[in-house]
């Protein structure tokens, strides 16, 4: 009897272990999965809008947002997996979950259904494109729809969207991609088409036949911004912030790299050039010198925007961090009476919490556009990072500077903005380090101190001192 009741129990414990054991089997590899995946992302964009985003013939990601999000992966140690598909199919990718982010795109009401909007990445400006054979051709027309001249277009893209709102008898034809319209527009199937400034240089710099098209209507300048999906695994205000970072410290690395594109044109226009001179008559002569010229400016055009990209601040407009210590080293150098000042908007962790990440944004550009009008050419204001800007000049003298600084933080107080529907008030602290003499090297540092000071005593206000090798006179200012 004991025997049975042993040989009984001995079963049971053993089918209890074994319960156990599956149970703690089945819940590892779901612990394990969801650690790995919370540092892992899945990143969505198209794979033919070069060169923003594309798949090499190799089938390799390449463009400028995958070499930002490369970058960000790598500074904070997160696996990026790209999927890359025809713009409308990459959106809806985002939209379903298969994706966590899309790589970058332009902010719509429609989107914002489905995305999260966060970081701006860089500047866009969008014109319409005609075929240079029917110039003569009045293009409002076109737009009207009064004649059926269809434009091309990217289906899903913001550029269909706006001109399906903005025009909405204007003839379109959508293709998949940006490879496949510029293909047609080649091939002459259309004359007209929308592209972003960026993509159209660069097919026309590496397509053969792309250069017959010219812009000849501007029609918006956007920024693009990383956007998370619903089903996202990770935070859009967290990647927000981690991937400003990564833009203050590699955009221009990154933008720099892109910038080869300059050395196609002349490639490409000199078997022409050598052509046409040879066999053509002083007409055709003529007609090149004046697509060369044409070239050139858009060339010049694509490359100076390259490089105030690389000096300007994205959501802004403003210098960047770079060009103001670039300016600060010439005004050290100069040795002349300087004045830095150091300044950002109080509370502003506050104004993201309570209305977001886009709103905060609306805040950093207020301030900026109030500073801006304050300012001169003599001046360089730059934002240099998050909330936070600087100003460098040597055009003041010590009154003017102490005056400047107090006007500044009262023109931001006095200039509310609409943030959730309300008036608010913004504010800001600042900081002036004034210096009339300097044997030594002047940086931020002082400046920045100052704001600081000017926080502990009450925020709103700016505080003043002039320093010199000897001595140093603290002058507190308020804003009344």
């Amino acid at each position: 009897m004991s025997s049975t009741s042993y040989g009984t129990y001995g079963c049971k414990c053993t089918k209890a272990c074994a319960s156990l054991l599956l149970l703690w089997l089945s819940i590892c590899p779901m612990t394990y999965a969801h650690k790995s995946e919370s540092h892992s992302l899945i990143v969505a964009n198209s794979k033919a809008w070069k060169p923003f985003s594309y798949l090499s013939p190799d089938g390799e990601p390449k463009g400028i947002l995958i070499d930002f999000w490369k970058a960000y992966a790598a500074d904070n140690q997160i696996d990026v997996q790209f999927l890359l598909l025809d713009w409308e199919a990459s959106l809806q990718a985002v939209k379903e979950g298969r994706a966590d982010f899309h790589a970058g795109l332009v902010y719509s009401s429609e989107r914002a259904d489905y995305l999260d909007f966060g970081a701006v990445i860089m500047p866009i400006q969008t014109k319409l494109y005609v075929n240079q054979d029917v110039l003569s051709i009045d293009v409002k027309s076109v737009l009207a729809g009064e004649m059926t001249l269809p434009i091309g277009v990217v289906k899903g893209s913001y550029e269909s969207e706006f001109i399906k709102t903005n025009y909405p008898n204007a003839p379109i034809a959508e293709y998949i991609n940006n490879d496949t319209m510029i293909q047609a527009a080649v091939a002459k199937k259309v004359l007209y088409f929308v592209a972003d400034l960026q993509v159209a240089n660069f097919y026309m710099a590496t397509m053969p036949g792309a250069g017959m098209f010219v812009p000849v209507i501007n029609l918006y300048s956007k920024d693009l911004r990383i956007a998370a999906g619903l089903h996202s695994s990770a935070s859009i205000l967290d990647v927000s912030r981690a991937f400003e970072k990564v833009i203050d410290t590699d955009r221009e690395r990154i933008l720099n790299r892109w910038s080869v594109v300059k050395t196609v044109y002349p490639l490409y226009l000199l078997p022409i050039a050598i052509f046409v001179m040879a066999v053509a008559t002083l007409y055709h002569i003529f007609a090149l010198k004046r697509m060369v010229a044409l070239r050139t400016r858009q060339l010049t055009i694509a490359n100076q925007q390259l490089l105030e990209m690389t000096l300007t601040d994205s959501l802004t407009k403003l210098y960047n961090r770079r060009h103001l210590i670039e300016q600060l080293a010439l005004l050290n150098h100069l040795q002349r009476s300087l004045t830095v000042m150091v300044f950002d908007i109080d509370d502003f962790k506050s104004i993201n919490d309570q209305y977001g990440h886009l709103v905060g944004d609306r805040a950093i550009v207020a301030v900026a556009e109030t500073a801006k009008s304050m300012t001169d050419e003599r001046m360089t204001l730059a934002r240099i990072g998050g909330e936070e800007f600087a100003l460098v000049t040597a055009s003041l003298s010590e009154r003017e500077a102490r005056n400047f600084a107090q006007m500044l933080c009262k023109a931001v107080y006095e200039q509310p903005i609409i943030l959730g529907g309300q008036a608010i008030h913004l504010s800001i602290s600042l900081g002036c380090a004034y210096y009339p003499e300097f044997t030594h090297i002047v940086n931020l540092q002082d400046a920045d101190q100052l704001m600081y000071q000017g926080k502990s005593e009450g925020k709103n206000r700016s505080v003043f001192q002039v320093i010199t090798d000897s001595q140093v006179q603290p002058e507190l200012r308020q804003v009344p």
